[in-house]
């Protein structure tokens, strides 16, 4: 990935400044941003919906997706009663054409040894990223520790892009609580990443 700043925020008549957003990838290729945090740590949780707009950046910057959101302080390095909880509105962009690929491939062939998956990402500004919680037959699980990222296509499924083997364990819908403490144990998975979608290899029926 760049080093340069692609991930920001911007308000009307501001300059831009660097964020780390927090985006869950749907299985049909949709973005949506939960929340960002500004340098000095400040936390927003984005209110949806959002308006999502894609566009093509100037200055070297490609292609990416804009988005217009309104946002809640939840967490801020200096506590301020009227601060916290505050809704402001401004400008999410996602400057890099990483986040706006069409996938044809799932549009002309079949994929019988696939299932798309729901993954939430923490992107940092120079557009790095890292896998959070993934979501699988209903199923919800938390990374743990990123073990290899590498190009590579799945050997029983086909396709193209970036393969990511994860040490993850399974969690509650709603919180990070392992359902079962008693038998808690973390698993190694593989998610791939194609072109606009993500998805694990499953037996094919």
């Amino acid at each position: 990935m760049a080093e340069k700043t692609v991930i920001y925020s911007k308000r009307t008549g501001e300059s831009p400044v660097p964020v780390t957003v927090r985006i869950e990838w749907l299985p049909g290729g949709k973005i949506i941003p939960l929340m960002y945090w500004m340098p000095d740590g400040s936390c927003y949780k984005i209110k949806l919906p959002c308006v999502c707009t894609p566009l093509a950046f100037l200055k070297d910057r490609g292609v990416g997706l804009r988005f217009q959101v309104k946002a809640e302080l939840i967490e801020s390095p200096e506590y301020d009663d009227e601060l916290l909880h505050s809704i402001s509105e401004t400008y999410l962009y996602l400057a890099d054409n990483w986040f706006c690929g069409k996938n044809i491939i799932d549009e002309r062939y079949g994929h019988a040894g696939k299932e798309f998956v729901s993954v939430t990402l923490d992107v940092f500004p120079n557009c790095e990223y890292e896998i959070v919680y993934f979501k699988v037959k209903g199923t919800r699980y938390m990374v743990e520790r990123p073990a290899i990222k590498e190009p590579r296509g799945s050997f029983h499924a086909g396709g193209v892009g970036i393969w990511h083997k994860v040490e993850a364990r399974h969690i509650n819908e709603n919180d990070d609580e392992d359902p079962d403490p008693s038998k808690s144990v973390c698993r190694m998975a593989a998610l791939y990443f194609e072109i606009n979608k993500w998805f694990v290899t499953i037996k094919a029926t």
